[in-house]
């Protein structure tokens, strides 16, 4: 039985975000907004209004601080886009954003503001938050030098709802829920077939409320943040939320005491198993995604991204279907035993194993050089190499384990190669040399 209906509700959500709007800031204190994207709010300050503006100083400098912006409870803000139109002097810009209301605390974060930026008249400058769930935004002007500001133009994205663009949806499965989150493409086109982008974090985004799943180190928080407006990067973005072991149903645990595999190949919660619930819950929703109900999604373009906990997720996956994912990301992740162990004796000869499994899925290693997550890392792609698979594999210099993120999602090289993968161009995968999977009878 098809479970579309589940998420169904989700999508017609995220197309609302997409046209959603419900004004701008009060009139006594700007023009009208102007005529903007259906997913944007655009407001133009003139020089009455500014000269309105509360003034304070921030980083030594007097500045006007604007009313904040905010379009009511629940609502993002980001992806900040400023023209200021001025004559003679000189003016320096800086925007600060929070999910609080409280100017006096955010200008005391300095991490809840851009630096001043020196900017031309007419000139637009683009500035974007790196944090989520963010409903209030303030611009700081800076004056010197006689310089008379005529008009400010603030243009801003806006998603109810949202966090990092990801909108809130749930799952069904197997008597259980699967907490998700998704992000549409900016010019989504129900005609089309997008990639779709799986992202599961760190252990940090276990939990069960659809929140902390979005943390900064997985890859859909750059590709809103870093690739919103890129073409080239259009695709369907799925958050999946690795629920608590107490909320996984008691009949996917793996065999062992307390749950635990025996023996200790994959010695972790009992939702990321090859067979586990978390698993097996998120493929379903994958194939119901790519299905004729679905956003439209290309199923020769799906790609598995994680990072730590989600980087050891990504074997569990690509073993859990071997014919579902066109490419993959491991960050900081090991693909068997314990984290940050080495595969020696018995645990290599179960990786050589398990390779053999998934080898025909070309896949993108990295790891930190300061990261005890390398010897995993290293040894996976060694064994993919040896036994005539596709994988690369990056030893990032000087860098920790949560830098390692930072080192891949940003970097235009490497999500272009995964953009690239394409499963008709992957060779066919053999029989499964062990087929009852990961855990021993």
């Amino acid at each position: 039985m098809r479970r579309i209906q589940a998420y169904t509700t989700i999508l017609s959500c995220l197309v609302g975000i997409l046209v959603w709007g419900c004004g701008g800031p009060d009139e006594s204190t700007a023009e009208p907004p102007s005529k903007a994207r259906p997913d944007e709010a655009q407001t133009r300050y003139t020089a009455a209004h500014i000269a309105k503006w509360e003034t304070r100083t921030v980083d030594g400098k007097t500045c006007r601080v604007s009313p904040a912006i905010n379009f009511g409870k629940g609502v993002e803000l980001n992806h900040h886009r400023v023209t200021v139109d001025y004559s003679g002097g000189s003016v320096e810009l800086s925007v600060a954003h929070s999910a609080s209301s409280k100017l006096a605390d955010v200008l005391k974060k300095k991490y809840l503001r851009s630096r001043f930026r020196s900017v031309k008249t007419r000139t637009e400058q683009k500035i974007v938050s790196s944090y989520k769930g963010e409903s209030f935004a303030w611009l700081i002007v800076h004056a010197s030098g006689g310089a008379k500001i005529a008009r400010i133009t603030h243009t801003c994205w806006k998603g109810k709802g949202a966090l990092y663009g990801h909108g809130p949806g749930e799952f069904r499965f197997d008597g259980a829920i699967l907490p998700f989150r998704m992000m549409l493409p900016r010019n989504f086109d129900p005609r089309k077939k997008y990639p779709l982008v799986i992202s599961v974090s760190g252990s940090g985004g276990v939990g069960d409320g659809n929140v902390r799943s979005m943390e900064k180190v997985i890859f859909a928080k750059s590709l809103f943040v870093d690739y919103l407006d890129e073409k080239e990067f259009e695709c369907i973005s799925v958050v999946p939320q690795i629920p608590s072991g107490k909320n996984v149903p008691k009949r996917y645990w793996p065999k062992g005491p307390l749950g635990k595999p025996t023996p200790i190949y994959h010695p972790d919660w009992p939702a990321v198993n090859e067979n586990g619930w978390y698993v097996q819950a998120t493929i379903a929703l994958i194939k119901d995604l790519a299905g004729d109900s679905g956003p439209g999604v290309d199923p020769d373009r799906i790609y598995f991204t994680g990072f730590s906990y989600g980087g050891k997720a990504c074997w569990e996956f690509l073993r859990a279907d071997r014919e579902l994912f066109a490419g993959a990301v491991c960050g900081a992740g090991w693909p068997i035993g314990r984290a940050r162990s080495r595969p020696v004796g018995p645990l290599k000869a179960r990786l050589k194993l398990e390779v053999s499994r998934i080898k025909h899925i070309p896949v993108s290693i990295f790891a930190g050089q300061d990261d005890l997550m390398r010897y995993g890392s290293k040894a996976a792609h060694e064994e993919i190499v040896a036994q005539g698979g596709k994988s690369s594999y990056v030893e990032f210099p000087k860098t920790d384990h949560v830098g390692t993120a930072r080192s891949i999602w940003r970097n235009r090289k490497y999500v272009r190669w995964l953009f690239a993968q394409n499963r008709k161009k992957n060779p066919k995968p053999g029989p499964d040399p062990y087929p009852m999977g990961v855990y021993d009878k």
